[in-house]
């Protein structure tokens, strides 16, 4: 195209190009090829996705690169190095001032790029060109049926790679959605996780409510949101997770306005042991006792609502762990942040497959998924050694938060209920015989978590018993 770019350029025509190389490769492009127009960088591949642009690594091989790459050759060109996904193709696409869409074509391989010619005909229409349904890549297939011999370890299936190789079989159309009616409530929403959950709900429309326990953080992290998405729908609510007291006084406020998607991402990963306002060890706190109190009382605003969903984002380090309910709050054990970590987030899981069985009757679809490896600043912060030795390997924000999005707003996301997600599809929640519950486990956790809000979990209905000490569904 690049022979024509000052053609379109003179004729009026806007020209933007956009990579998921890092900002130096764009500069250097600039300069390489002279390039007037607007150049953006998304490294998080948004815009591909959006855009349902293909992945595949059987259509990178084809007759079109070899052209292209004997061509560029004989013009001097020479490929320094890989920037970005090698897996993405791209596409083009041309909009009438306005918004109307005059054509779309998303490369079928590499090298398959739409001509000049296609471009300046596009450019004569009036009337938008219907768009064809986005291409399947043949390796998803293969990709998925594999995925239970290549995922039977953490390394290539917790990491980026491993996030690279099931995104292939990713359906584009899943997060082909328009949000706009729905009113989203993510805690921990200011950095991480949360933050990049938020991010993508906004931007397919939703209404979105942050909840964060630093109001400056939170401030900042809703004004990011907005610069980004150029949605004005988003809003701050000051909440700490661990203080009852203010998950209470938060729910309420929630509660006035109509809740269709909560998700519990707020955590922490403290290195020495501290207590909540009511006593509770602080990792209990944030990651049950104020999550459980807070679907308790949204309860009502979540049966009001069409299509309501609860997610709740655990973490892969749980798959070793068995739930522990003998000494909770560490009161009696030397303390280990790391251990308590992975407890309580066993413990999420158990318990979203206990709301799932509370609320079959209403409607409400409950959710458990883990993000794998993401380089997050809590992982930074509370995981040195670990950030340090794995950062290359890393999944971005993005990425990690993949599964809670498609869980909060795909249609796919409502249809069952009570399951454990990675990466789009429902795992086992076990790994090792080990970490099976025992008899009554489940029980007692229920009512570990009714002794944990006394006089709160009573006021909305649930009682001392579980909801079915035979509600989990099968690995």
């Amino acid at each position: 195209m690049r022979d024509d770019l000052a053609r379109w350029q003179e004729g009026g025509v806007t020209v933007a190009l956009i990579g998921n190389g890092t900002p130096e490769f764009a500069t250097r492009f600039r300069e390489d090829f002279d390039f007037r127009g607007r150049l953006l960088v998304d490294p998080d591949l948004v815009a591909y996705r959006a855009a349902r642009l293909r992945r595949g690594s059987e259509a990178i091989v084809s007759r079109g690169m070899f052209r292209d790459v004997a061509r560029a050759l004989r013009a001097g060109a020479r490929q320094e190095g890989i920037q970005g996904d090698p897996w993405q193709l791209g596409g083009a696409f041309v909009f009438r001032e306005g918004g109307a869409l005059l054509l779309s074509h998303r490369n079928v391989s590499a090298g398959d790029h739409v001509s000049a010619a296609s471009i300046d005909a596009a450019l004569e229409q009036d009337e938008p060109v219907e768009e064809g349904p986005a291409p399947v890549s043949r390796f998803a297939s293969v990709s998925t049926a594999l995925r239970p011999i290549l995922d039977a370890s953490p390394v290539g299936s917790f990491d980026r790679l491993g996030f690279a190789r099931h995104s292939l079989g990713f359906d584009a159309d899943d997060l082909d959605v328009d949000l706009r009616e729905r009113h989203v409530v993510v805690t921990g929403a200011n950095s991480g996780i949360g933050l990049a959950t938020s991010l993508a709900l906004a931007d397919l429309g939703a209404r979105v409510t942050a909840v964060c326990r630093d109001e400056e953080r939170g401030r900042q992290a809703v004004e990011l949101i907005r610069s980004r998405t150029g949605s004005r729908r988003v809003a701050l609510l000051r909440a700490d997770l661990s203080d009852l007291s203010d998950v209470e006084r938060a729910s309420g406020e929630l509660a006035k306005e109509g809740v269709d998607v909560l998700v519990h991402n707020a955590g922490v990963l403290p290195s020495e042991r501290g207590e909540s306002a009511e006593g509770l060890e602080l990792t209990f706190a944030t990651h049950i006792a104020g999550p459980h109190l807070m679907t308790a009382r949204l309860r009502p605003a979540l049966e009001a609502s069409a299509d309501a969903r609860v997610i709740w984002v655990s973490s892969g380090g749980m798959l070793t762990t068995r739930l522990r309910l003998d000494d909770p709050q560490w009161r009696a054990r030397p303390y280990d942040g790391v251990r308590a970590y992975a407890e309580t987030k066993r413990a999420q899981v158990v318990l979203s497959e206990l709301w799932a069985t509370e609320f079959r009757d209403t409607g409400i679809k409950v959710h458990a998924m883990h993000p794998g490896w993401a380089d997050t600043p809590a992982v930074a912060s509370s995981l040195p050694r670990f950030h340090q030795l794995t950062r290359a390997i890393l999944r971005t924000p993005a990425e990690g938060a993949d599964t809670v999005v498609w869980l909060a707003a795909s249609e796919r996301g409502a249809s069952e209920s009570g399951r454990f997600y990675f990466d789009r599809s429902a795992v086992r929640t076990h790994w090792l015989p080990s970490t099976l519950e025992r008899d009554g486990d489940r029980d007692r956790l229920w009512r570990l978590c009714g002794g944990a809000t006394p006089n709160r979990s009573e006021a909305y209905g649930l009682g001392a018993r579980s909801p079915s000490s035979q509600g989990k569904p099968a690995d």
